[in-house]
């Protein structure tokens, strides 16, 4: 009995036990923006909470107590910002090559900054199987470089969309009249003139990265990961890559196994504070929030934009929270609340809130449609441009160029979107479709990621288009055979046809020549 008894307790106390395989984690999320790193904290986060030993370099730690998860923050990389002029690179005023240019200095800049930290020059230390796997932010070449330091497999994520020369490396379609280029601004190819501006944009971004931004990213990332690693196309061709997308913003283009998207459906972290909440529950009439994100600063925006937009909310009958760069400013209208940070998703989730008023990120944009809040997107710089359009289009947004922003323009457009009733109709039905999920995003990528490290990379996944020239891959061997086959076909015929009409033409000579002879005699 007492054996019995034993084996039981065993029995028990083994049903409550499951194997975990631990997994060593490399994170590197290198771009200072909290919208983006708002998208991979979770990711971090979940895989660290599953028994993972989780180290990340990140300009945002959560720094929130978790045993196995060492964040190493890299947030000086800020400063990088008072740099460079980020408010006026737009599609419509700057040559597509020149925008590739200057976010890949930006991003130079970051990487360089970020790499001279002491705890990353540490991680450089380690031995060569240190981890098990690197999660990556996509839009940095030379982070790839981590794959070859370590020699493990990567997930690549991107916070927005993906540019046209990583689709092609995994061998995604790249038809600029199909699939315009998310910087493009470009939603659909309606006219000629969208598909020739389409079309210039594509090959413009490849030819730059391929021949100017490839090989200074190449050489850089060699100083750091050593000159024996390989080429970093090849080493970015050989991940997995997750792409935050949604049925609203998604590009529609088919993808290789090794590309998915995910919805970065971000659960409410903020409360509001007590004094935001009451300015809230007071508004009776209604709030309009406003916020240009963390990339657009107002400092930056150039002319008379910061007192039209004051004044434009100053005009209207609603209580306004606005996110500024400062606590108070001169001539400061009464409805108008400033703040230099705030709760947006907690802001939105109130009921109060009439309209949100938005550079138009996707993180921002994506928190909109969850609460049913309609916009007035003031589009800046990167994928806003083409957001505002999509959003527009869809019904739940009226969109300002920064442009054409005046006192008037702006007032107007504000009273329209909150009065109209259609605007936040439109907005909920959007709403149910981004919510209609199978799976959260953060599952997914999580679910991935440990794929990826029990098959050690995938690269079952990885599609044959992503390693063939352009050459084989529009079939040039091929359509010059066929063009060869055509003309040596033609060549014949036409060879047989003149010794066919050649020999109809010498028998009636004959003919002649032999009437001839027989008159003489």
């Amino acid at each position: 009995m007492k054996y019995l008894s034993f084996t039981t307790n065993c029995v028990l106390i083994l049903s409550f036990v499951y194997v975990v395989n631990c997994a060593n984690i490399l994170g590197y999320f290198f771009f200072p923006g909290k919208s983006h790193q708002f998208v991979f904290q979770p990711i971090w986060k979940e895989l660290a909470l599953r028994g993972h030993n989780v180290t990340v370099i990140t300009t945002d730690p959560l720094n929130e107590d978790i045993p196995n998860l060492r964040e190493i923050n890299v947030a000086d990389s800020y400063s990088v910002f008072l740099n460079h002029e980020f408010s006026n690179v737009r599609r419509e005023s700057t040559p597509p090559y020149k925008m590739i240019l200057f976010y890949q200095e930006v991003f130079v800049d970051i990487f360089k900054m970020q790499m001279e930290n002491k705890e990353v020059q540490d991680l450089l230390e380690l031995p060569k199987n240190a981890f098990d796997l690197i999660i990556l932010e996509s839009h940095n070449k030379m982070a790839f470089g981590w794959k070859h330091k370590f020699d493990a497999p990567v997930v690549a994520l991107s916070s927005f969309g993906l540019p046209v020369f990583s689709h092609y490396l995994h061998g995604n379609p790249i038809h600029p009249i199909l699939y315009p280029d998310f910087l493009s601004e470009i939603r659909e190819c309606t006219t000629l003139v969208d598909k020739v501006e389409s079309t210039y944009f594509t090959l413009s971004c490849w030819f730059v990265v391929k021949f100017l931004i490839g090989p200074e990213a190449d050489a850089l990332a060699r100083t750091y990961f050593g000159n024996d690693m390989p080429y970093l196309d090849d080493l970015e061709k050989d991940s997995m890559v997750f792409i935050n997308a949604n049925p609203i913003f998604s590009d529609r283009r088919p993808k290789t196994p090794d590309v998915m998207e995910f919805s970065a459906i971000l659960p409410i972290r903020d409360t509001l504070t007590k004094d935001l909440k009451q300015i809230l529950d007071n508004a009776k009439e209604g709030v309009v929030y406003f916020s240009l994100g963390t990339n657009v600063r107002f400092d930056h925006v150039q002319g008379d934009v910061k007192k039209n937009i004051m004044a434009a909310l100053g005009d209207l009958p609603y209580t306004v929270i606005c996110k500024w760069e400062s606590e108070s400013i001169e001539g400061q209208p009464k409805n108008v609340h400033l703040r230099k940070w705030l709760p947006q998703q907690a802001v939105l989730a109130h009921p109060n809130v009439k309209v949100f008023i938005t550079q138009g990120g996707l993180q921002s944009s994506e928190e909109a449609i969850i609460n049913a809040v309609p916009l007035v997107v003031i589009p800046f710089l990167g994928d806003q441009p083409l957001n505002a359009k999509i959003l527009k289009s869809n019904g739940m947004a009226e969109t300002i160029s920064p442009k054409e922003l005046n006192r008037e323009l702006l007032r107007d457009t504000i009273l329209t979107v909150a009065r109209k009733e259609n605007y936040r109709q439109r907005a909920k039905e959007l709403r149910d479709i981004f919510l209609d999920q199978p799976q959260s995003g953060v599952d997914k990528v999580v679910w991935w990621c440990e794929y990826v490290i029990r098959h050690k990379g995938a690269k079952h996944l990885r599609s044959p288009a992503a390693d063939i020239s352009l050459y084989h891959y529009f079939m040039i061997d091929v359509i010059a055979v066929f063009i060869l086959s055509f003309y040596l076909t033609f060549k014949i015929i036409q060879l047989v046809f003149a010794i066919i009409v050649g020999l109809f033409r010498r028998k009636p000579a004959e003919a002649e020549v032999s009437r001839k002879k027989k008159k003489k005699n």
